[in-house]
């Protein structure tokens, strides 16, 4: 689920990647929003434990073209394009505040937790309510500015409670109500997963990101097994308001 803490105008272009590796989800998410005022992205995590380490945010601010080099594993085909080639602490306490490049982003352990956070960034006790399936989960916060922009990857790995399947934040709530359905805008990327309705990439990672050599470091700061296939499925248009999980 993504869940904004204030009214937004527009959300599209959503692109979400997970990988599992032993009992640690790296997940990493960007958009395109529009919104009138500053505001809060929350997404739920299922995480294993309630304290602040369970999450570590990643700086993917070096490399904003993460999903565009992702979405290479899956180049055009020929009559489409131009073939290979183509480019495509204490409860009292604040929480901790992470500057992860061009936000800042803070681990919220459990829904009591959130006040200690700043209220701009909170939502109403009564807006919870309406999602109880979220009651035991950890939050990840991320404050961003008002605008018309499409901010660079937003990036973590925490540890996950149910190491058989990879969570993906889905669902969405834009104006403060859960909705039975919503307009999706998603294109979703999994490694070391397998799903019916998902396409394997034709190229490997290591060949079309930036992985760098001895000299230059991996960009993707361990996110991304350079020797294994990316899978990938679209969503466009009105679907079940909810998140979707992949068995491993």
């Amino acid at each position: 689920m993504c869940i904004f803490s204030q009214p937004v105008k527009t959300v599209s272009g959503t692109r979400i990647f997970a990988r599992l590796q032993d009992r640690r989800q790296y997940l990493a998410y960007e958009m395109r929003l529009a919104a009138a005022q500053d505001l809060a992205m929350i997404l739920p995590l299922p995480t294993r434990a309630r304290d602040e380490g369970q999450v570590k945010f990643i700086d993917l601010s070096g490399y904003a073209k993460f999903f565009d080099d992702m979405e290479k594993c899956f180049p055009m085909p020929l009559s489409r394009g131009f073939g290979l080639g183509a480019q495509a602490a204490s409860l009292s306490a604040p929480l901790v505040v992470h500057q992860v490049g061009a936000f800042e982003a803070s681990f919220v352990p459990a829904l009591a937790d959130f006040m200690r956070l700043d209220a701009r960034f909170r939502l109403a006790d009564d807006i919870w309510r309406q999602f109880p399936a979220y009651a035991d989960y950890g939050f990840a916060v991320f404050q961003l500015r008002a605008g018309d922009a499409r901010v660079h990857p937003m990036a973590l790995g925490f540890e996950t409670r149910d190491p058989s399947t990879l969570y993906f934040p889905t669902s969405h709530v834009h104006d403060g109500a859960a909705h039975p359905t919503a307009h999706f805008d998603h294109s979703l990327y999994a490694q070391g997963a397998a799903g019916t309705d998902w396409k394997q990439g034709e190229v490997l990672p290591r060949n079309v990101m930036d992985f760098g050599n001895f000299l230059i470091a991996d960009r993707t700061r361990g996110l991304v097994q350079r020797d294994a296939p990316v899978l990938r499925r679209t969503l466009r248009g009105e679907y079940p308001n909810q998140d979707i999980r992949l068995s491993v």
